[in-house]
């Protein structure tokens, strides 16, 4: 009992001392340019970080500036970036179901051949994919004058599509991977082994039964999918100029401690969510499976 009274405040306190220790490396990696090496200075690093860590001791002092961060501005931005989190997962889970699905029903041939290059495209590096896909907007534009969605932000623009489509396209691979890895282990329980030996199709074992086994396995599994999608994000904000999320917490590195890890806890929301999502369903899965024994 006691352990579990600790556990909260112990992983808080680790989460943010890690966070300040990790924001300080930049002090301990100095690069000297005139003999250039790298030096590493852990005392001052660890002064830093001290200081750092005493600010969350005077917490009280940081809520002025706290909510000087928090404001109507950024509350817009955070509710930006989250709409493109919440647009990106919709597409890839979306994608994720049918494309499995519909490579499932497919003679064996065709399903080798389409799962070999699913493998071979989630092998690619994240921002080739990323460049790729905005080199094809471009090129439509400006060869055919095909302007399909806003490319980039700026001032009061507020692209959407785009942006969650980037974000959502390679995690809607590694989800299709997924699933059909284990659409494929779900076809050799006993119970997909009797709905075949009853006469009934292969389309209906897979929309009626199958897909209904795989549903909490691909919730438990959306936490990996929201925590590649919020790193794609970053990349797409940065690479689109849009006025995101992201460039409110970049403006908080190395200023103010404490509203930089409110910054970054906010930004990290949806994994949280999710992770306690993922712990729920694992919890009600094994009393199901339990009680079924």
């Amino acid at each position: 009992m006691i352990k579990k009274i600790l556990y909260l405040p112990l992983q808080v306190t680790a989460i943010f001392a890690g966070f300040v220790f990790l924001m300080n490396i930049p002090i301990f990696l100095q690069f000297n340019a005139k003999e250039k090496r790298i030096d590493m200075d852990i005392s001052l690093y660890w002064e830093y970080s001290k200081s750092n860590l005493s600010w969350f001791l005077h917490i009280i002092d940081e809520v002025p500036y706290i909510f000087e961060y928090l404001n109507a501005s950024t509350i817009d931005k955070y509710y930006y970036t989250m709409s493109i989190l919440l647009l990106a997962l919709l597409f890839a889970v979306i994608a994720g179901l049918v494309v499995s699905t519909t490579i499932m029903l497919l003679p064996t041939s065709a399903r080798k051949r389409l799962k070999g290059f699913i493998d071979f495209t989630t092998s690619a590096p994240e921002l080739l994919i990323i460049f790729l896909l905005q080199y094809l907007v471009i090129y439509l534009y400006r060869t055919y004058d095909i302007k399909l969605f806003q490319l980039y932000g700026g001032m009061s623009t507020q692209p959407y599509f785009l942006p969650a489509f980037v974000s959502s396209f390679l995690p809607a691979l590694f989800l299709i991977q997924f699933l059909l890895r284990e659409f494929s282990n779900e076809e050799l329980k006993d119970y997909v082994v009797f709905a075949r030996a009853k006469g009934l199709s292969r389309r209906t074992i897979y929309l009626k039964h199958i897909i209904r086994n795989i549903i909490p396995l691909l919730l438990i599994h959306l936490k990996v999918i929201i925590w590649y999608i919020l790193t794609n994000i970053i990349v797409v904000e940065y690479l689109f100029n849009i006025d995101g999320y992201i460039g409110i917490v970049k403006s908080l590195f190395a200023k103010r401690i404490v509203p930089y890890v409110i910054s970054l806890l906010l930004f990290a929301a949806p994994v949280i969510l999710s992770n306690l999502l993922s712990w729920i369903i694992t919890i009600r899965m094994k009393r199901k499976e339990h009680n079924s024994i």
